[in-house]
């Protein structure tokens, strides 16, 4: 069996030399803490094709119980767009490169153990999806707002920011969200938020700004902390925001995301902060017997990379 359909599967961009050293270099320059969001975030996004909604649901559902059936350590969070597009969004998360390098190759190996899977994420992108991409960022720790009080086990909404900052100007993008964590501190704003640095995927400088909630509900305080902010000092504060978000920022987009954890697959360890929640991403079951039937051959791969490990 070619493995370049599993190599694809996870984060692609970890086989070019210059991208693996970007992470070594941000992984020494920073403390590493487990204390909350992970060091690096992958998200994988995949446009869905009109009405393909059902479907790709169905055989993702599949394809997680498979993984979780055969124990595979290779673990994703899946979200569907809210807002925007037809969007699935996949969240892996790691600590260290040295996890990353560990889920490349537990999945080559249980990929090539289970050919079957390899068919079936073919199926499920080239009958399902028009788009994709794969984006790596590094957690910026002197950035964000709360950051160490966020638990990914807990999130079902997922607000997802994607600022792409003028080149030469990463340092007014910095100070602009140092000056907006100062002031979400003086209004007490309830959403926290963490930075990524983008090292791979999108044109650099790029950054993402995740704001996990637990409900939509949470977008609230969102509102509520905009309003405070206009109201603060006489609105000088925001004032000054905005000036320093025109000098910084080139582009923006804004998406929310709602978490399935039936196309998930995640660790016993990331599922016991709400077993409940998460049962249906680590049950064992046996996939539908229809699953990955009906093609004698994989379909060719067409480069776009796969939506999860």
């Amino acid at each position: 069996m070619k493995l370049k359909s599993c190599l694809t599967a996870l984060i692609l961009l970890l086989c070019v030399p210059a991208f693996v050293r970007s992470i070594r270099a941000q992984e020494n320059s920073t403390d590493q803490t487990t204390a909350g969001p992970p060091k690096f975030l992958n998200m994988v996004h995949q446009e869905l094709k009109p009405g393909r909604s059902g479907a790709y649901g169905e055989l993702e559902t599949s394809i997680a119980r498979i993984y979780s059936r055969e124990n595979m350590p290779v673990f994703w969070v899946e979200l569907g767009s809210i807002t925007g597009p037809a969007e699935v969004l996949y969240l892996n998360l790691f600590d260290s490169s040295e996890e990353m390098a560990k889920a490349m190759d537990a999945l080559s190996t249980g990929l090539a153990a289970h050919p079957e899977l390899v068919q079936m994420q073919d199926r499920l992108l080239q009958e399902n999806t028009s788009n994709g991409t794969s984006v790596l960022g590094v957690r910026r720790d002197d950035m964000g707002y709360r950051a160490k009080t966020i638990d990914f086990s807990k999130m079902r909404v997922l607000r997802l920011s994607t600022v792409f900052a003028h080149p030469g100007y990463e340092r007014a993008f910095m100070q602009t969200e140092w000056s907006l964590s100062e002031a979400s501190e003086k209004v007490h704003a309830r959403s926290a938020w963490a930075v990524y640095e983008v090292v791979g995927g999108l044109p650099e400088p790029s950054f993402v700004i995740v704001t996990p909630m637990q409900s939509l509900q949470d977008i609230d305080g969102i509102f509520e902390a905009s309003e405070s902010l206009k109201a603060a000092e006489g609105g000088a504060l925001e004032q000054h925001l905005q000036e320093l978000a025109r000098i910084a920022y080139g582009t923006s987009d804004t998406r929310l995301f709602a978490v399935g954890p039936r196309m998930s697959h995640v660790s016993k360890k990331f599922a016991a902060g709400d077993a409940d929640f998460w049962a249906p991403a680590t049950l064992s079951a046996t996939p539908p017997a229809s699953a990955g039937k009906g093609d004698k051959t994989p379909p060719k791969n067409v480069g776009t990379p796969t939506p999860k490990p």
